[in-house]
């Protein structure tokens, strides 16, 4: 019985983790979400500066779970959100609102991808 025991343990552990990376990643992308669209709302209104620094600070978030997240995701998928943060940083210090728009529109993308490839689906299973 013991022998099932281990085996049947570990795999409930590698399970528990694996669920709740998929949650907290799902949380900390929306969280990044959030920012971002409050970042879009004052490049609408123009407050580049402030714009800015709210960047700023979403990317200094974002940096401070790369550590954890290039152990658990693909790096191509996090070089990309990468460099769309630093395609929107030199968009923003450029004031060039439709190009802002666009490079959030796909951070925010990438995002929702990273999060989708941690999810519990049947897809990400199979």
């Amino acid at each position: 019985m013991k022998y099932f025991c281990i085996p049947a343990g570990l795999l409930a552990v590698i399970l528990a983790f694996s669920l709740w990376t998929g949650h907290y990643v799902k949380q900390q992308t929306d969280h990044w979400t959030g920012l971002l669209e409050e970042i879009e709302d004052l490049a609408r209104q123009e407050d580049w500066e402030q714009a800015e620094k709210r960047l700023e600070a979403a990317y200094a978030d974002w940096d401070g779970s790369q550590t954890f997240f290039h152990t658990i995701m693909d790096h191509d998928e996090l070089d990309e959100a990468e460099s769309l943060f630093a395609g929107a940083f030199a968009v923003c210090r450029e004031e060039d609102g439709a190009d802002f728009h666009m490079l959030l529109a796909q951070l925010m993308g990438q995002l929702h991808l990273l999060a989708e490839t941690q999810s519990t689906s049947v897809k990400n299973i199979l």
